[in-house]
């Protein structure tokens, strides 16, 4: 039976993007670059632009690990600011906590960042916070929790999981980070056309 990893190698895949940001997906990517399935290695048929639209707004998901409820929220959120739809959506996507905690090293995938962030190994500001989408600030402070500090595993995956980003700041002495300020879109390393996501999404 497939484990959830391996279902999830299957959805890079078939996007045709590393969105697990692990050397192995990479090389499963590499090695295997057609889509999943019997006929994955047939010659694709011209995909439409509503079917690009589409393909985009399934990677930005896949990206966040975020449900298609939920992505409608955080449009609707960025269609009423005063920045262009696309930024202010992927802006506010990147600043989640359990994509913060990914970030700063503190595990090597989303998935396990956001179990660390569900099961309370996390605190902001000196203040537990169990909820994955909680919107991180610049200058919050994102730091495993003491009792944490004592498991081998999580000090191991923070000295090992450091990701290089000018918008984040890590206090390896103190297992900490936080977020400086909101990222420019360039600076966010996700592959996706945004702005396709926006007029799927205004459909």
């Amino acid at each position: 039976m497939s484990g959830k990893s391996t279902i999830k190698y299957k959805v890079c895949r078939a996007l045709g993007v590393n969105l697990i940001g692990t050397p192995s997906a990479a090389l499963t990517l590499s090695r295997r670059p057609n889509r999943p399935g019997q006929h994955g290695g047939g010659r694709q048929a011209k995909i439409s632009p509503f079917g690009q639209q589409l393909k985009e707004t399934q990677k930005l998901k896949a990206f966040y690990g975020i449900s298609s409820k939920q992505l409608r929220r955080y449009y609707e959120h960025a269609a009423k600011v005063r920045k262009q739809t696309n930024i202010a959506l992927v802006q506010s996507l990147e600043t989640r906590l359990d994509n913060m905690v990914y970030r700063l090293g503190f595990a090597g995938t989303l998935r396990a960042a956001r179990q660390m962030v569900v099961h309370c190994h996390i605190t902001v500001n000196n203040r537990k916070v169990n909820k994955p989408g909680f919107q991180v600030k610049p200058g919050d402070s994102i730091q495993l929790r003491e009792k944490s500090q004592k498991i081998d595993r999580y000090k191991d995956w923070f000295n090992f999981f450091e990701q290089k980003l000018a918008y984040i700041q890590r206090d390896s002495k103190k297992y900490s980070g936080k977020l400086v300020e909101v990222p420019e879109r360039e600076e966010i390393p996700i592959d996706v056309e945004d702005h396709l996501v926006v007029e799927f999404m205004a459909r």
